[in-house]
């Protein structure tokens, strides 16, 4: 009979009180988070959840009746720059923008009496989210002393809204370099 000591039985209940521990720190960890707004939409995920249809169907019935060019003219000190694009993964590409200066935005939109809500933000964190004053004028919706201060990716979120049932949700990426 061999009297041979093995570590498994150790092995296997220290790996079980190790994974307690993990779950018990990612709960812990976890409780420190709000739940986010959905940016997209610009409301409460629970809130899109439970109208996703009708958000759908406005999107639906604004793109019917009207347009919006997503791709921004950039005017830098009054002068247009012209449009580079910069690849990004799974085949999106982002329009560059100059770093640390301030410039304008403009859309095309055929859209005349309409609300609009601008939202820049960056698609990794909430931290350097900050809402937009847009100017609506001649078919174009403008969007004055934009300066991003951090180079990399930027998003604009817009939501224009002509009536309940006329809503459309449009998201623009921007690098900045």
């Amino acid at each position: 009979m061999q009297t041979r000591k093995t570590f498994w039985p150790y092995g296997i209940l220290i790996s079980i009180f190790a994974i307690v521990c993990a779950c018990a720190y990612t709960i812990y960890y976890s409780l420190d988070y709000p739940v986010y707004m959905d940016d997209y939409y610009f409301d409460k995920y629970q809130k899109v959840d439970s109208k996703f249809n009708d958000i759908q169907a406005a999107q639906s019935n604004f793109n019917r009746e009207f347009s919006f060019d997503l791709t921004p003219q950039i005017e830098l000190n009054g002068e247009i720059l012209p449009n580079e694009v910069e690849k990004l993964r799974k085949r999106k590409t982002a329009t560059i923008v100059p770093l640390n200066q301030d410039f304008t935005l403009k859309f095309d939109t055929n859209a005349t009496k309409y609300s609009a809500k601008i939202l820049l933000t960056r698609p990794d964190s909430s931290e350097f989210d900050k809402e937009l004053a847009p100017q609506i004028s001649d078919g174009k919706l403008i969007i004055n002393d934009l300066n991003l201060t951090k180079a990399g990716r930027w998003q604009i979120k817009v939501k224009l809204a002509v009536d309940e049932n006329k809503t459309g949700f449009y998201q623009v990426e921007l690098y900045a370099k």
